[in-house]
């Protein structure tokens, strides 16, 4: 996709970021029209406002919603135009298309503790919960034996990144125990319905341990008929 191809008007989320990590508030834009290949202006108040307050070396997360995928790629504030609230912005990488609906997932909403898992670790023949604060706690938008979403206003971060040991209960009265290691492979700036600032995807990793995904399924299940 390029964007000759963006319709006027579509909705855009824009974070300055740095290294990949949001460090700025979230603008609303609407796509206006492509000046060049690369260039295109869109029109944001608060952009606008605080465009000289943008880092000097920081990029902009750019981010809108198509259906069941979500579309993102990297650009960068060229300049205020002369008109309030318009913003030249230069795409610097290509438009990823994120599809959310590769497994069956079912929104489910668990709490979940995530802790960074070191690479020694990563293999071991059974987890512990490990004697240390979770890195995020939250509730999870999603689950499948896929993996799971959780969409936060908790910024991720751990020296261990991408890979994490998530630690969740499916089941009433802390049955269906889960502590399984997992791998960060989505990580946006696109909130969903409002509901948190960053939202991330993990993809469970059950190599060493096959049968824990036919406890997974079993357990989905089981919840599903229970909160029906």
């Amino acid at each position: 996709m390029n964007l000759g191809l963006l319709e006027r008007g579509t909705k855009l989320k824009i974070f300055e970021e740095h290294d990949g990590c949001a460090i700025g508030n979230e603008f609303e834009a609407s796509f206006k029209y492509p000046e060049t290949e690369k260039l295109f202006t869109v029109h944001s108040p608060k952009l606008y406002e605080n465009y000289d307050k943008l880092s000097s070396d920081a990029t902009l997360s750019i981010s809108m919603m198509t259906g069941s995928s979500i579309r993102r790629f990297t650009g960068r504030a060229v300049e205020k135009q002369r008109t309030s609230g318009m913003i030249l912005i230069e795409q610097l990488t290509d438009i990823v298309t994120i599809n959310r609906r590769v497994y069956d997932r079912d929104e489910l909403k668990v709490r979940v503790s995530m802790y960074g898992l070191s690479e020694a670790n990563r293999h071991a023949a059974h987890y512990i919960k490990p004697d240390k604060p979770a890195d995020m706690v939250d509730m999870t938008y999603d689950v499948s034996t896929g993996g799971i979403c959780v969409i936060s206003n908790t910024l991720l971060n751990s020296k261990y990144d991408p890979y994490y040991l998530a630690e969740f209960a499916l089941g009433l009265n802390n049955k269906d125990t889960f502590l399984l290691p997992v791998k960060l492979v989505r990580r946006s700036n696109y909130p969903r319905a409002k509901i948190g600032r960053y939202d991330y995807g993990f993809q469970f990793i059950f190599d060493d341990h096959p049968d824990e995904k036919s406890k997974l399924s079993r357990a989905i299940l089981s919840r599903k008929l229970l909160f029906r």
